[in-house]
């Protein structure tokens, strides 16, 4: 049995670091583009100087260290974290006796701030492996700077089979970097279907590894409310699918914990007027009756429900929603909230007697004005609580006024009509930061690689001046869970999401041929299935041993699984134990 284990050991060993490649989709249609050498990272660096000259490195004696780990829990823990991601298959490696040997990394940071992360933090740094020495350096203002540098040193380490011992390498290389935009998000609707905590967890690992920096919540809609309130506990007793579909507060500190570590605002959005039916079925006076003729509560479908949207002529309503932003200032970190007001159907509010009744007093004319009246509000509202806030694009698109200093977020898609550059242009022009997510909903699928045309959009691409320019802060991805579950959102999002994070990362001159991006996003997708993400495959070919089993990691920190696999195969081929062993 010894020998068994021997060869299976001597097996995993070498299906570990068997090549990964993507293939063409047909013979007379070659792949175009030039091939990436192993350890290219993505996102692209700002300016990557790589050299030929390589060097090995001994997972047992190799010193990931930094001075600042001690007063700095972000570093400590990333210290520990990319050790394990580095060498992820310690036991089957040697140190290459025909390479100089890389004996350290060292990390020095001149800001040692470890707060949580926010809107325009310096994520700025230097990456140094020379040739001539056995240490290699990083450098960067701040915790933000270092967790970026390390992920793209892990990158750069890639793994080689020769003469029967697996060993661990890198190129002598120079890095300097920092991000094109300061907000890099990724969207999340956990309403519509709810998302296990753990996959939220698994998700904010892979944002990590790909430098996104913002995990935009979408807690609540129509459907339900999975938010734990402790002031307003019967929001999920009555609108949660059930006792089991609940974020706990303390579930949100540990997402927000683990968030902090990787360099990740999480910023809650609690949308309204519309998309707030769950409020109503524990808080049915937050919600206006719709009318078909003197009859309330009527659904008129296609156009309006029974109770849909909140009833802004009552303060009551606004007292509700004070209280609750401030319940939830005082669990989230981040010094944003998202207000939403996208999708404010206004059939139902005309349909109402008490509306209409309340708009004479408040001279207000029309359904624009009213909502005008809402967003108002609300904004006073959550800037009284200390909130600074987002919305979606809607009220602007009807001359909705807000203040100046609301982020605005475009997701309209291009139609006959209009196209979302203009919406940038407009809002832009209203001095408006605007965070653009248009071209990059993840939950509309298509056959082939949709990646390409997520790679292919860029933020600022409209007409207008540099200084107009200046006002689109980033993007966002968006993953809407209509038709998306536990079981399908981590392969949906990934690797599809990596094209918007090296758009929003990398400067576009030297991320302008996906003929060459995708050579790199497949090492890339391959490297996600590693670490264990379940990334989709961008086109044919294989990822190692990665494409064997349903669990990425399973080959890595499992033997049992592979010992009966090739006890199965033994018996299956009737190969006599004694003949080989």
């Amino acid at each position: 049995m010894n020998c068994i284990m021997l060869f299976i050991v001597y097996l995993l060993t070498f299906i570990h670091f068997s090549y990964c490649e993507v293939k063409y989709i047909e013979i007379k249609a070659p792949l175009k583009g030039e091939r990436s050498d192993p350890g290219s990272p993505w996102p692209l660096p700002r300016s990557w100087t790589r050299t030929i000259a390589t060097l090995t490195l001994a997972p047992d004696t190799f010193e990931l260290k930094s001075a600042h780990s001690k007063d700095c829990d972000i570093i400590e823990q990333a210290l520990l974290r990319y050790r394990g991601l580095i060498f992820d298959q310690p036991s089957s490696t040697k140190i290459s006796p025909n390479h100089r040997e890389l004996e350290s990394m060292r990390v020095t940071i001149s800001d040692t701030s470890c707060g949580y992360p926010k809107l325009g933090d310096d994520e700025h740094y230097t990456l140094s492996i020379p040739s001539y020495s056995h240490g290699a350096t990083i450098k960067a203002k701040t915790v933000w700077g270092a967790l970026r540098a390390l992920e793209t040193f892990s990158q750069l380490v890639f793994t080689k089979n020769q003469d029967g011992h697996n060993y661990y390498l890198i190129n002598a290389t120079t890095i300097e970097d920092w991000p094109r935009f300061s907000y890099r998000g990724l969207h999340i609707d956990t309403a519509r279907h709810f998302i296990p905590v753990n996959i939220l967890l698994k998700n904010l690992e892979a944002m990590a590894y790909n430098k996104l920096n913002v995990f935009h919540w979408h807690i609540s809609d129509d459907q339900s409310f999975p938010l734990e309130s402790k002031l307003f506990p019967n929001l999920t007793q009555t609108g949660a699918y059930s006792p089991a579909h609940i974020y706990r507060q303390s579930d949100v500190r540990r997402i927000i914990s683990e968030a902090r570590l990787r360099g990740i605002r999480v910023i809650p959005e609690i949308d309204t007027p519309g998309h707030t039916q769950s409020f109503g079925k524990a808080f049915p006076k937050l919600l206006t009756a719709c009318y078909v003729g003197d009859e309330p509560f009527q659904a008129k479908y296609n156009v309006h429900g029974e109770a849909e949207i909140l009833n802004p002529s009552r303060n009551y309503t606004y007292q509700f929603f004070k209280d609750l932003f401030t319940e939830i200032r005082g669990l989230f970190r981040d010094e944003y909230i998202h207000l939403g007001m996208d999708e404010v159907y206004p059939e139902c509010w005309e349909s109402n007697p008490e509306i209409r009744e309340f708009m004479n007093l408040q001279n207000l004319r029309t359904m624009t004005e009213l909502e005008q009246y809402y967003a108002r509000r609300t904004i006073a509202t959550a800037k009284q609580i200390g909130y600074k806030y987002m919305i979606w694009q809607d009220p602007l698109d009807k001359g909705v006024q807000v203040s100046n200093d609301t982020i605005v977020q475009v997701w309209k898609s291009s139609d006959e009509k209009r196209n979302w550059q203009d919406d940038v242009r407009s809002i832009a022009r209203k001095r408006h930061q605007v965070i653009v997510s248009s071209c990059w909903y993840l939950n509309k699928i298509s056959y082939g690689p949709d990646w390409i045309e997520y790679y292919k959009c860029d933020p600022r691409s409209f007409e207008g001046s540099l200084d107009e320019k200046e006002y689109v802060i980033g993007g966002e991805a968006c993953m809407w869970t209509e038709y998306v579950d536990q079981t399908n959102i981590l392969s949906r999002i990934w690797p599809r999401a990596s094209a918007v994070a090296e758009r929003l990362w990398s400067h576009p001159r030297d991320t302008n041929s996906t003929d060459d991006a995708q050579f790199r996003l497949d090492e890339h997708r391959c490297r996600m299935l590693r670490r264990g993400i379940p990334a989709q495959p961008i086109g044919p070919g294989f990822c190692g041993p990665y494409d064997l089993t349903s669990n990425a990691n399973s080959i890595i920190s499992s033997q049992n699984q592979l010992i009966v696999l090739m006890c199965s195969l033994l018996v299956i081929t009737r190969i006599n134990f004694r003949a080989i062993f």
